[in-house]
């Protein structure tokens, strides 16, 4: 089965699609209502508990495939029903048992029965759904349309993973109702159907793309070979598969296309082509043919054969007599291809692929051989002279790198025997040896960052120069290899030091410059500093003193401060206490003043109603009084002066009934309402009153007139009991609860009618 499961907020629109749809009829449901309008306002009624739902209205489909057998109406009532309970249920399970997607870990099917029996029983019926059945198309379909919300509590139906749940549930159901399995979206690797696609297969059967993935599906059960499955497509399925090469003849993807009846500006046939691995990725690709749905290609024995099938499906149209070409060519090329393969046996084609084989190796290392041998001839004596020079630059690179190093060590030892004069001659010093050194250094970092890349290239020449010598080991012994590795390597060495060490050569004669000038400095400074630091010292044991006195000073300050706010912090702390006491005293006094004025307010409350009540039923049993005794009068001729005194006393009365002042609704949070012990109106009597107030109504729906005459009769100062014996006398047939929850409504309007002034 394909299922399908929304939230909206619209129930008119879902309701509306669902019920006006050519041959729709509600099989099953909880509600009393037919039509759209009625559904419509039962399900409002039901949103209204939950106000803060946003999405209300929930919509599940179930469709049945045209190969099962047909179900009757109850059979697929039932299967819905089960279904929405199934949704509802998985919808309440937590933790592993609600990860339907894991066979290992979600809720077995015996227990998940159990609880969805248990839910049917008791608590489905607060929820408002029906089920309509669809037979306009081959295969029949239901909607679920319901309400999110339950009436009895006002919780919601969780949405969170209902695709996933309503897939599980159509497999319980599969198999509990014996019909066709379907595998889910997260088994089949592929996407369940939208509704805007389920409807398009509704109205225009399954579209090209679901054709062609039937197709390929269909044929490569046998695990046919590429060309094969390229031939029986086009001959079973008119589907055509390109398959599309590189330049360098490497394959790049397949694609397959179909005629969908359109036509181009010329009058060709114009076919829908979609790539395999937007066909299908986990399937349809070139790669997924092979690996998932068991393709056998092989490049040497295929490609020919694709090549002319290519050829030949793009010139040709999807005419039933091309398909009879394509078949009889291949039957011809395949036989052909078959009795040159019987003509040559097995062991001539082995020994000759042997001797070719062979052949073509011993020819490569022969010219692979001469060519190294040639290159090794012209470069090694020019390797063997720049080695000659590189072995004299290297020694005088080496005589300046050490007097480099000596002079080098010579300012490091003047800089540590310098580290014992006082703070101000090492931080002088510091910034002498920092300024040369800032200018030097760097520079020397340069160099030797751009000697380690020049050292790291040769290296990699080197490895490469190696890797070509690794091919010569038949004509050269290890040794030579060696020696040349190790020249190389040296001119390597000899190149970058050739090139580094005149700069730092100059760098160094700059140095020793700059050093001798700051050593001239220096000494100057030295014999400075020590006239400097006797006056310090002086000045440091005078500035000792100083501190010593004012340090003594300051904490004696220090002590009396601290003494005078330990006491102000212990006064604060009394301050405290006796504040926090009379803060407890106060907040006692207004529990104890609010918890009084909420007494006098609720019995002033309760005696005004409870007034009223006295007022209204003692005025309720005089009016029938007087009423009685007005009909009897009526029938006396004679007592006319006492009906005219009678009439003046009712309308006195009336006027002191209506003075009367009902007690709050919204604060007593109920409808004020008279209870007497008066008998209900006579079934004559509350259709004559309903005829009256529905007289100017008649335009109106049944429920929106019995509303209005349910507030106008309330207006007329009606008993509740007699306005719901009159909204009973409706055509609508109302119960007694649905006549109450009517007056209830009609009540609350007009209460907030006069609220609203105030």
């Amino acid at each position: 089965m394909i299922t399908k499961v929304k939230a909206n907020k619209s129930f008119r629109g879902t309701t509306k699609y669902v019920l006006e749809k050519e041959k729709a009829k509600i099989i099953g449901g909880n509600m009393y209502g037919k039509s759209t309008n009625e559904l419509v306002e039962q399900f409002t009624l039901s949103a209204h508990l939950n106000p803060q739902l946003k999405d209300p209205c929930y919509h599940l489909m179930l469709s049945v495939p045209q190969t099962d057998r047909t179900l009757n109406d109850d059979e697929l009532a039932n299967l819905s029903q089960r279904h929405f309970a199934n949704v509802i249920v998985l919808s309440r399970l937590q933790g592993d048992e609600s990860q339907v997607k894991q066979p290992d870990k979600r809720i077995a099917d015996t227990k998940l029965n159990q609880l969805v029996n248990e839910f049917i029983e008791s608590e489905l019926p607060a929820y408002d759904f029906f089920i309509a059945r669809h037979s306009d198309k081959e295969h029949d379909h239901t909607h679920i349309v319901a309400s999110r919300v339950n009436n009895l509590n006002g919780k919601s139906i969780r949405t969170w993973n209902n695709y996933a749940h309503s897939e599980h549930s159509a497999r319980l159901l599969e198999r509990e109702f014996q019909l066709t399995p379907v595998l889910s979206s997260w088994e089949s690797k592929q996407k369940t159907m939208t509704r805007n696609q389920l409807e398009r297969v509704e109205r225009d059967g399954l579209p090209g793309e679901e054709i062609m993935r039937r197709a390929i599906e269909q044929v490569a059960v046998n695990k046919p070979t590429m060309p094969q499955l390229i031939e029986q497509l086009w001959r079973e399925h008119q589907v055509k598969a390109i398959v599309i090469y590189y330049g360098h003849g490497g394959v790049r993807g397949i694609k397959f296309g179909i005629d969908i009846g359109s036509v181009n500006e010329d009058g060709s046939p114009r076919l829908l082509w979609k790539q395999g691995g937007n066909l299908n990725k986990y399937k349809c690709s070139f790669t997924k043919l092979q690996t998932e749905l068991g393709i056998n290609y092989d490049p040497l024995r295929d490609d020919s054969e694709i090549k002319y099938l290519n050829n030949f499906l793009e010139s040709v149209d999807n005419s039933q007599v091309n398909q009879q070409i394509i078949s009889t060519i291949f039957q011809k090329n395949t036989q052909a291809i078959a009795e040159n393969k019987h003509q040559l046996t097995p062991a001539k084609s082995d020994a000759k692929q042997r001797a070719s084989s062979e052949l073509i190796n011993t020819i490569f290392n022969f010219i692979e051989q001469s060519v190294v041998d040639d290159a090794l001839l012209e470069s090694l004596p020019q390797l063997t002279e720049q080695l000659s020079q590189y072995r004299q630059q290297l020694a005088n690179n080496k005589t300046t790198l050490d007097d480099l190093g000596s002079a080098i060590a010579d300012v490091e030892q003047r800089l540590v025997s310098q580290r014992a004069v006082d703070a101000i001659a090492k931080n002088i010093e510091q910034s002498a040896v920092e300024l040369t050194l800032s200018e030097t250094l760097p520079q020397l970092a340069e160099q030797l960052s751009q000697y380690n890349q020049q050292l790291s290239s040769g290296r990699t020449a080197f490895d490469d120069l190696l890797a070509a010598i690794a091919l010569s080991e038949q004509l050269r012994s290890q040794r030579i290899v060696d020696a040349i590795a190790n020249f190389i390597e040296q001119s390597t060495v000899e190149l970058t030091l050739s090139e580094t060490l005149p700069q730092l050569a100059e760098q160094l004669s700059q140095y020793r410059q700059q050093s001798d000038a700051g050593k001239t400095a220096f000494d100057e400074l030295s014999s400075a500093i020590t006239q400097e630091l006797q006056s310090h010292t002086e000045k440091k044991a005078i500035l000792s003193i100083s501190d010593y006195i004012e340090q003594s000073t300051v904490e004696s300050a220090l002590t009396e401060a601290v003494l005078e706010l330990t006491q102000q912090l212990s006064q604060y702390k009394e301050q405290l206490v006796t504040a926090k006491t009379t803060f407890k005293d106060l907040d006692t006094v207004l529990a104890n003043e609010l918890q009084s004025h909420v007494e006098e307010k609720a019995i002033s409350s309760i005696s005004d109603y409870i007034e009223q009540s006295t007022v209204s039923s003692a005025l309720t049993e005089t009016v029938l009084e007087l009423t009685q005794q007005l009909s009897q009068y009526q029938q006396q001729e004679a007592g006319r002066t006492i009906f005219d005194d009678l009439e003046a006393a009712i309308v006195y009365l009336e006027q002191l009934h209506r003075s009367q002042t009902t007690v709050d609704a919204i604060a007593l949070n109920k409808t004020p309402t008279i209870t007497t012990d008066e008998p209900k109106l006579k079934d004559n009597l509350s259709a004559e009153l309903y005829e009256y107030y529905s007289a100017d109504l008649q335009n109106l729906l049944v429920t929106d007139r019995d509303k209005k005459i349910a507030i106008q009769a309330l207006k007329d100062n009606k008993p509740t009991q007699d306005v719901e014996e009159i909204i009973k006398a409706s055509p609508a047939g109302w119960t007694q609860d649905e006549a109450r929850e009517l007056v209830l409504i009609a009540s609350n309007q007009l209460v907030t009618q006069k609220s609203e002034p105030e």
